[in-house]
Formats: structure tokens, C-alpha cells, sequence
């Protein structure tokens, strides 16, 4: 085990440095520091040399060249074993420095302030950290780097039991410098882009850096293994959700739990909202003023066939109600529930399915500005699409293009419709149907090749599972144009009175006057939402 006589100590983040740094001493390293970590080792009575005493050069620049020095890099740099760096080490009077303690200015923390000017962020780009902790990363063999206050306990641990530190612990740390400069650089190249080009979304170059939070049970199928990343530049999503019941999370759950999630930021969170998925597409959906339960039972009841083995999803605490509902009464096999929390008993009874994955995503909703501030990004073969989320007001625009209007209860009824068409897997229609406190769906179809398909099998969905009743005097949303009345006129038998599609056929004009020969109400909101 090599032993460590020297360490250099200087850090942005000082959180634990004091305690680290005297244990450090405790067992006989000399530890050299800069400016700010000196000044507070110095009020903490640790014994340290100063950088300026130790490589017989001023910090200069207003501390910006002060680790920048022979002295520094070449100690940090040198290998042990070649006699020629071993020679040139005592030439040059270079001892080895075997630690360095460095964690860099946090530059992303710095730009996410509103008011920053560019002199400002300029300032907050570390230059001698990451020197040298590249520097030490290089030559990990012969040099521990310590990038973040996380390590410091391993490494007092290993320095307590081992009297150094391992060979894995040292390339590990390594690996570790190398993701950080990747992030650190990435983040560094985006915001001078959006400072050059305002506005441009689709920048030359796109750098993002990944940490893996956990591995999948497995990917979209059995034998594909899968992982889930978060996006070192993303301050919220998916990594935000905890765990407290079920089986480890697969590469589909993920997926259902993002659509789910995205779903219920899409709706009003002041009314109860719950949700269930099946192959990220919603299954049934329901809004009621004043009761959760409600809102659940309407969901369900949309489709309750293809209800087994979906992602349920509520935008407010799960009630004990709820909970006894889904697992006693209707004795429901769900794959995933999310809630921001659980009663106490709501949770006990949940626990009675062992394997039910219940997850907990807290405030995440009230974060939907700050979650969309990235771009949504998808692998393909060779590379990667790259969009906007599809975050924007779901109506453009209100155009009521038939002779009939529309109530207020059907204009709430047929935005509902529509943005559960938005979440719908293209092409999509959906049914609902209002009532005094609420919305729901009666019948939904996804991914048809054709529009006048999707609204027969919505129809068709909504019959079978007993709406008939319900879906006279509905109403319809469907995520594209009509190109032909077609689609219009199954919608009318199946029963809507009202429809809502963004227009922009060149065959606009022969649905508008199938519409009126129908006594339809016809919205054209001029907002495409297709989801592949």
C-alpha cells in the first residue's frame, strides 16, 4: 500500500473540509492550500503551508493563477517508478504530492441565477482545479484525487484500516474526475451557445453527461439488459421518484411512469385527476372536483379490462379509500402506482401486493416549468432526435367552425378530451363525458393507422365496456385534422355532439359542411398533438 506523505487541499465546496483535513493530519500528511480552504483551515488551528510559501510564487490575478506552477502539476504529475521523472523530480526540487483534495466552482449553480452577466459566469469557470485533478486522475496509481466531500469517509476509513488507499478505490476516483470534467465542460460549451445564439434552440453542437441512477429489472423485453440515466443538466425528473414498495423497476415502468407523470402535469391540479396507462398510452382518465375516489372509479371503469396490469397515477395524496378501493374491493392487479404521498393506512393496505410497485414523486408537479427547461432527446440508429417537449397550451386558438356552438360545459369537456388524445399514441380519439363534478372518458383508441379507424375502435371500446348510454351527447377530441369527413361522421353515430381537432385539411371546407348537415359542433384549436 503506497503511503501518502503529502496532500494539496483547495476547495469551492467546504462542506466537511475541516474535519477531513485535521484527520488528514492525524495521520502525519502535510497538507499544502490556497487562499479561501487556508484561510479556514487557519481559523480551525489545522497546520497547513501556504501555496505561495511552498512554490515560492505569488497567487496572482486575483487568485486566478495560484496552483498553475511546476511545483504543483510536476508533483502531481510525476511517475514513481520511472527513474528519469524520479531524476528530474529532484533537479527541479519537485516533491511528490500523493493526494489532491480539490472540488471546482460550481459554474452550473452560478448560471442558473436570472441576473448573471457573462463577466460574472466567466469568473465561476474553474481553471488550476481541474488542472489538477486531471492531473491526479492521470496518474492515479501513484496519486489519490478526492473531487467531492462524498469521498471524504471512504477515504478516512481506508487510511484507518489500510494505512492507504486502495488500488480500486484510486481508479474509481479517477473515473470519477473524468465524468465531472465531461459535465463540467458540457454545461460550460451550452451556456456560451445560448449566450451567443438567444434563442436557438437547436444549437450546433448538444453535450449532455449521464449518470446511471439503477439498473432496470430488464429492458423492453426479457433478455435485453437496460439501466435508467439521469441528465447530469436536468434539475428534476424521474430520478426524483422514491421507491417504497415492489419490484425493482423495469425499462417499460420507466417509460409508463414518464408518460403517466408528464400526463398529470398536463392537467389542472387544483381538481382530483387520476390516470391509468397501458404501453404509455392513458387507458381511462378522470377528473372530479371534490373526490378522489370518484375519480378513480370513473377511470377504471372506462376499460376496465385493459386495466389489469396498468400504471395508475393520482396528482394528489393517495387516500385510504382509494387504496381499499384498488386492492380490496376491486381486487385490481396494478403494475405501478404513483401518488405525491400515501396515507399511512393507504400505504399499509398497498403493501398487501408484494410485488405492486408504489412510488412516491412528491412535489414534482408544481416543478413543470423547470422540468421542461430541457430538450426531450430519443435514440435512433447513429445518433439522436432532438425536440421541445410538447409543454405549450394545448389550444392555439378557439374556432368554433360549425353553425352549432358549444356550451361551457362542453368547451371544458372537449379541452379535456383533447389533451388525453395529446397522451394518446397517434393516431387517437378519445370519448368523454361530463357530469356536475367532473370529466371522464367512456371510450379512447390508440395508434391506428388511420383516423376513421381510431374513432370506430374508440367507439367500439366504449360499447363494449357498457357507455352506450353515455356516449350519446358526448364529446370527441382527436390529435390531427380530419382528411376526410369520414372520421367526423363515426363520431357523430357513435354519438358526439361536439368535436374538437387542431384543422389544416385541405378538405377542412367538406368536414365543416358534413359537420352542419350533422347539427355537430365542430372546434378547430389549432394545435396538432401527436405522440409516436
Amino acid at each position: 500500500m503506497k503511503k501518502i506523505e503529502r496532500a494539496i487541499v483547495s476547495v469551492f465546496d467546504k462542506n466537511n473540509i475541516i474535519e477531513f483535513v485535521r484527520s488528514l493530519t492525524k495521520f502525519g500528511i502535510e497538507v499544502i492550500s490556497t487562499g479561501g480552504t487556508g484561510k479556514l483551515l487557519e481559523k480551525n488551528d489545522i497546520k497547513f503551508e501556504k501555496i505561495s510559501n511552498y512554490t515560492g510564487s505569488p497567487e496572482m490575478f486575483d487568485g486566478r493563477v495560484k496552483t498553475l506552477h511546476p511545483k504543483i502539476e510536476g508533483g502531481i504529475l510525476f511517475r514513481r517508478e520511472l527513474i528519469k521523472d524520479y531524476e528530474d523530480a529532484l533537479k527541479y526540487n519537485i516533491p511528490p504530492i500523493d493526494m489532491v483534495v480539490c472540488n471546482l466552482y460550481q459554474f452550473k449553480e452560478a448560471i442558473s441565477k436570472p441576473d448573471i452577466t457573462l463577466p460574472e459566469a466567466l469568473e465561476m469557470i474553474d481553471i488550476g482545479g481541474p488542472t489538477m485533478i486531471r492531473a491526479a486522475a492521470k496518474n492515479f496509481p501513484d496519486v489519490v484525487v478526492v473531487p467531492s466531500p462524498k469521498y471524504y469517509d471512504r477515504i478516512i476509513k481506508e487510511l484507518e484500516e489500510l494505512k492507504g488507499i486502495k488500488n480500486e478505490t484510486r481508479a474509481m476516483l479517477a473515473q470519477e474526475v473524468f465524468t465531472i470534467m465531461a459535465d463540467y465542460n458540457a454545461t460550460i460549451s451550452n451556456y456560451l451557445q445560448n449566450h451567443f445564439h438567444p434563442g436557438q434552440l437547436m444549437k450546433t453542437h448538444l453535450f449532455n453527461a449521464y449518470e446511471k441512477i439503477q439498473d432496470c429489472r430488464y429492458g423492453e423485453n426479457w433478455d435485453q439488459a437496460a439501466a435508467y440515466y439521469k441528465d447530469l443538466s436536468s434539475r428534476y425528473g424521474l430520478h426524483d421518484l422514491k421507491q417504497i414498495g415492489g419490484k425493482q423497476i423495469s425499462f417499460n415502468n420507466f417509460l409508463d411512469i414518464d408518460a403517466c407523470i408528464q400526463m398529470l402535469l398536463d392537467f389542472d391540479r387544483d381538481t382530483y385527476i387520476s390516470a391509468i396507462l397501458k404501453h404509455t398510452s392513458p387507458n381511462g382518465i378522470a377528473i372530479d372536483k371534490s373526490d378522489q375516489l370518484e375519480s378513480i372509479k370513473k377511470a377504471f371503469k372506462t376499460d376496465p379490462l385493459s386495466a389489469f396490469g396498468g400504471i395508475w397515477g393520482v396528482n394528489k395524496e393517495l387516500t385510504v379509500n382509494a387504496a381499499d378501493y384498488i386492492v380490496n374491493k376491486e381486487k385490481i392487479f396494478v403494475e405501478v402506482i404513483l401518488a405525491p404521498s400515501f396515507e399511512n393506512e393507504a400505504l399499509e393496505i398497498l403493501r398487501q401486493k408484494k410485488d405492486m410497485r408504489i412510488i412516491e414523486f412528491g412535489d414534482l408537479l408544481e416543478k413543470r416549468d423547470l422540468i421542461y427547461e430541457n430538450l426531450e432527446i430519443r435514440g435512433v440508429l447513429g445518433g439522436i432526435l432532438v425536440q421541445e417537449y410538447d409543454h405549450k397550451p394545448i389550444i392555439k386558438e378557439w374556432n368554433v367552425v360549425s353553425n352549432k356552438q358549444v356550451t361551457s360545459k362542453e368547451k371544458e369537456a372537449l379541452i379535456f378530451a383533447y389533451r388525453v388524445s395529446k397522451w394518446t399514441k397517434s393516431n387517437s380519439a378519445c370519448f368523454a363525458q361530463y357530469y356536475d363534478n367532473g370529466i371522464y372518458t367512456i371510450g379512447i383508441g390508440a395508434g391506428q393507422h388511420s383516423r376513421v379507424h381510431v374513432v370506430k375502435l374508440a367507439a367500439q371500446k366504449a360499447l363494449e365496456f357498457g357507455h352506450e348510454n353515455e356516449l350519446k351527447n358526448s364529446v370527441m377530441g382527436t390529435d390531427s385534422f380530419f382528411p376526410f369527413p369520414d372520421g367526423l361522421e363515426a363520431a357523430v353515430n357513435a354519438g358526439a355532439k361536439a368535436i374538437i381537432n387542431p384543422g389544416g385539411s385541405i378538405r377542412d371546407d367538406a368536414v365543416i359542411k358534413r359537420a352542419n348537415e350533422l347539427d355537430c359542433a365542430l372546434v378547430f384549436c389549432g394545435k396538432r398533438v401527436f405522440r409516436h
